[in-house]
């Protein structure tokens, strides 16, 4: 082969595999899903049924509110609820776990990692880990974004996983309700 061959194949195997590195140190995160159901195309029937599944309980409300509640039970470590939120057409908004803390400051640092460990760093952090109010932000394809969150003096943390296009949405529709309800 001759010598100017082999220099354009060394340099596009070196493009190669420059590009697969590349791609190794940022695959493209999973989509989001709650025990099994992508969050994209949820709608609240399809994650009832999943989250009743397992094993989480629905408190008890009519169909007329605008998210349902579980109660976790040991579902995911150190989590107490579950907040789902949805449109008047049943699509999924958000959903928020509340891992409550008294005095640590632990459960912010252990929801970190498991988000990280699924879905890389965050995108944006701000505060610290450690003490005080602190946020972690993970931008994902489709609209996306999951926050880990602690407020102050209240150690309690917050996970968030929310489709900022249904929560426009839901915000438009109650803005709606709010404006034909005569309640003022």
């Amino acid at each position: 082969m001759p010598a100017r061959a082999r220099g354009w194949r060394r340099i596009l195997g070196v493009a190669v595999l420059g590009v697969l590195v590349a791609g190794a140190a940022h695959p493209v995160p999973p989509r989001p899903a709650l025990f099994g159901v992508l969050l994209q195309t949820a709608t609240r029937a399809m994650l009832t049924r999943a989250l009743t599944h397992a094993h989480m309980t629905l408190a008890p409300h009519g169909r007329h509110r605008w998210y349902d509640l579980y109660e976790v039970n040991g579902v995911l470590k150190h989590a107490s609820k579950l907040a789902v939120s949805y449109t008047r057409g049943g699509r999924f908004v958000k959903a928020v776990y509340t891992f409550p803390s008294f005095i640590s400051t632990r459960h912010f640092r252990e929801v970190m990692k498991m988000v990280t460990a699924k879905y890389g760093p965050p995108t944006h952090m701000s505060g610290q880990s450690s003490i005080g109010r602190a946020r972690a932000r993970w931008d994902l394809p489709h609209g996306f974004e999951i926050i880990v969150k602690r407020r102050w003096p209240n150690p309690t943390t917050y996970m968030v996983i929310e489709n900022r296009v249904t929560l426009l949405r839901m915000k438009a529709e109650q803005r709606h309700v709010m404006a034909h309800s005569g309640a003022f």
